[in-house]
């Protein structure tokens, strides 16, 4: 029901708009002056106030700033009742900030008319309030599970800061959203040989990680028991088409995944479409892409990987990034961004003096960081390089 509140210093005309106003869906009050009609004002917070201009004690237009002005009610239409039509009056009614006026000897007509206006008005501004505080509460709620669930993504999906002899490994990681489809992991096979696998699954936010975190888990099921990359990848696209066998599912997941001997000192590898990871060696002056293809896992039942094996000195350096760091400005020219990324790369590691994580920071500044409005429209992006 519509609360009224009629303010007026004639008694008499009180009483006549309220007749002019009676009705089942409004419940009618009055007030007579100005500070009067600021205390029901406070009191009730009525949907439309008629008021008159003047009164003995302070000016309607004071009334309608001062309760324009309160955020506990400056959501109250109101309708100011001009003593007089003169220009000034007009004016100083639009400037006090009511929503309406009409002048003193005003027609039944055209008050109902107005007042109904203004009621139609207010009631799709609450609506608006109302679903925009659902919207809010939502929004609130969806916030906390986003959070929740980067924590319990994280505690999966762990930075890597790994130092095994004269290997040494770090990782970067920075979401989209507050949770992203990314995935990452370094393992130690047996005492000279460490498992480290990179993913980029399709899509963003919680579908994403939650196929992050089961590929995340499937890797550290089955890596201890295939001694080949090609293989553990054969097992992981065959785990997942089964999971989702029979549905609509068109996800899919890109994964590199590589074995380093440090005794050999090799690198094995297999890849399924994954961004091609950047071998550097600083004697040589020569940085290259470890180019091998494949399907992703999880796009075809029945695929075969492949491997490939170089050789390294120590010094040497691989560097492993998900193609949200080329999209971010180089989504249409990735060759581009190969080129300098490898530019970069021999730059800052040809004394070998440079730490990783100042690089990772080097490459971030030249790819990633340099816009900040664009980062959360663009893809996540992981890093991980290591000193061989």
């Amino acid at each position: 029901m519509d609360k009224i509140l009629i303010v007026d210093k004639d008694e008499k005309n009180l009483d006549l708009i309220c007749k002019f106003l009676d009705a089942d869906d409004s419940k009618i009050y009055t007030a007579m002056g100005g500070k009067t009609a600021l205390a029901k004002i406070k009191m009730l917070n009525p949907d439309l106030i008629l008021l008159n201009s003047d009164f003995n004690d302070m000016s309607g237009f004071d009334v309608c700033k001062i309760t324009k002005s309160d955020a506990a009610t400056k959501y109250c239409l109101i309708l100011i009742m001009l003593e007089a039509e003169t220009k000034d009056y007009v004016l100083r009614s639009l400037h006090s900030g009511a929503d309406d006026y009409i002048p003193k000897n005003f027609d039944s007509t055209v008050l109902i008319s107005k007042v109904k206006s203004l009621l139609r008005v207010k009631h799709l501004s609450d609506r608006i309030s109302m679903q925009y505080n659902e919207l809010k509460e939502k929004t609130q709620l969806l916030d906390f599970q986003l959070k929740t669930a980067r924590k319990v993504q994280r505690s999966i999906i762990k930075d890597i800061n790994s130092k095994i002899g004269e290997l040494e490994i770090k990782s970067r990681y920075l979401p989209a959203l507050e949770i992203g489809g990314d995935f990452f992991d370094a393992k130690m096979l047996d005492a000279n040989r460490i498992g480290i696998v990179l993913g980029d699954v399709s899509g963003h936010g919680i579908s994403a990680a939650l196929l992050t975190s089961m590929l995340g888990m499937m890797f550290n099921t089955l890596v201890y028991q295939y001694d080949e990359p090609n293989r553990l990848l054969n097992a992981m696209n065959r785990q997942f088409c089964s999971i989702f066998e029979g549905s609509d599912n068109q996800m899919y997941a890109c994964v590199f995944y590589a074995i380093v001997d440090i005794e050999e000192k090799t690198v094995l590898y297999s890849n399924a479409g994954q961004s091609f990871p950047i071998f550097i060696e600083p004697n040589k002056k020569s940085a290259s892409e470890l180019q091998l293809g494949g399907v992703p896992v999880g796009m075809l039942q029945d695929v075969v990987y492949s491997n490939n094996k170089i050789s390294y000195e120590n010094g040497d350096y691989l560097f492993f990034n998900t193609d949200g760091l080329s999209d971010f400005y180089y989504k249409d020219d990735n060759n581009e961004f190969t080129k300098r990324l490898k530019s970069i790369l021999l730059t800052y590691t040809k004394y070998g003096d440079e730490s990783l994580d100042d690089i990772i920071d080097i490459v971030l500044d030249q790819f990633y960081n340099y816009d900040e409005s664009k980062k959360y429209e663009s893809d996540d992006v992981s890093i991980i390089m290591c000193k061989l």
